[in-house]
């Protein structure tokens, strides 16, 4: 028979047992460019680096049916595994180019996970302009919100088929500029869209100096729809009104507290390292780590 004390001990041993190992779950972004020896040399770093995981983008409108070919082998060589593929169309505007990204490359990457071995696209919520930083007062309209969902529907069949979930990432210029308006967005879609979770992104620089309180805030809202975390860093710009953006560790946020929330999804969601380059692959990850493994 089982002691009161052993048994109640079991959830608390239950929860050790379970404790996510870091080293293999923190993925990085890798940025392939469109220049095979290039693409090469950054997945061949990050698995130098340690990274096991990974998240790849590319330039879809500068590649060639060769280096679309050979990827899935250059991935498999290193030992790879690729938790998301960059598919950054601008779902409110698809003419709108953003990120060499067209409409038509977003189709073709719902077949193309497969060959990679993914399961997760990320694409922009979109916008009015190319260029990402720049904000439109169309961005902020519900139209623009019921754009993206006229863009998707679509696609709801195919990417059940195929068995992928897509990851909507936004940014303060962009439409669906937090997490209350994503969520609003993310109501009216399936369970295939799902949301980027990514602070910098989703923080209005009006509430800068809150942001501890807003980062808490985006989980709550949403709850049950992020498919993707990304981790990078934000501060203020000289102008007060934009950001500059560093890697992780490299800004004004409170990654404590953010490792403790990441820590409440469940398991399989992709906790992805970005905005550094092959060089400070290394590094990052054993800072990173310390942050996650810290109790």
């Amino acid at each position: 028979m089982i002691s009161r004390r052993v048994f109640c001990s079991l959830p608390a041993a239950a929860a050790a047992s379970a404790a996510p190992n870091w080293e293999d779950r923190l993925a990085v972004m890798c940025q392939l460019g469109s220049v095979d020896a290039n693409a090469r040399k950054v997945l061949d770093a990050a698995l130098a680096a340690g990274f096991r995981r990974v998240m790849v983008n590319f330039n879809w409108d500068r590649v060639d049916g060769k280096f679309l070919s050979d990827l899935p082998g250059w991935v498999r060589a290193a030992g790879l595994t690729v938790e998301a593929l960059g598919a950054y169309v601008n779902c409110a505007e698809p003419d709108q180019v953003l990120m060499n990204t067209r409409a038509s490359h977003f189709t073709h990457a719902i077949v193309y996970a497969a060959d990679l071995g993914c399961r997760r696209l990320v694409a922009w919520t979109g916008s009015h302009t190319m260029d990402l930083m720049k904000p439109d007062a169309r961005n902020f309209t519900r139209e623009s919100e019921d754009a993206i969902v006229r863009f998707l529907e679509p696609h709801y069949e195919r990417l059940e088929q195929n068995r992928l979930t897509l990851a909507l990432e936004t940014y303060v210029t962009l439409v669906c500029p937090d997490a209350r308006s994503l969520r609003r967005v993310l109501d009216r879609l399936p369970r295939t869209v799902m949301a980027v979770m990514d602070p910098p992104n989703l923080t209005a620089p009006a509430r800068f100096a809150g942001r501890d309180d807003a980062l808490k805030e985006m989980f709550r809202t949403l709850q049950g729809r992020i498919g993707v975390v990304h981790l990078k860093d934000f501060r203020l710009a000289a102008d007060g009104q934009t950001y500059e953006l560093p890697g992780p560790l490299a800004g004004a946020m409170n990654y404590q507290l953010y490792a403790d929330l990441i820590r409440t999804l469940p398991g399989d969601v992709p906790v992805i390292a970005e905005h550094i380059g092959p060089e400070e692959f290394a590094s990052t990850r054993r800072k990173l780590l310390d942050v996650f493994n810290a109790r």
